[in-house]
């Protein structure tokens, strides 16, 4: 739990960086225009997902060529150890979304 707990950190902190970086705000520009907060967030939610993606490929491609004899076994371990940790991270994101939408679901109206 530790390890999950200090990605996730160190993720958010990732995440804020980048929004603060485009407009100068600090924080993604709270406090601005909601369109621009908007983008800010579905660009941030499209990289992650990307990224998840990228570093499943980067691992599987790795392991086939590991397999053909063509790669440092270490650099196997190290990216499918890095896709594991980034689809542990993706489970427990989506896990939290859905639980978000189910306490929505079960408020009065």
């Amino acid at each position: 739990m530790a390890i999950e707990l200090a990605n996730a950190i160190s993720a958010y902190k990732s995440a804020v960086g980048r929004t603060g970086e485009g407009d100068g705000a600090g924080l993604g520009g709270i406090g601005g225009t909601g369109s621009s907060s908007a983008n800010d967030f579905s660009t941030m939610v499209k990289n992650f997902a990307q990224n998840a993606v990228d570093k499943n490929t980067m691992s599987e491609q790795l392991s086939a060529a590991a397999a053909a004899g063509k790669a440092n076994i270490d650099q196997v371990v190290i990216a499918v150890a890095e896709a594991e940790t980034t689809l542990n991270t993706v489970v427990a994101v989506r896990d939290k979304v859905l639980e978000a939408y189910r306490e929505i679901l079960r408020m009065p109206l």
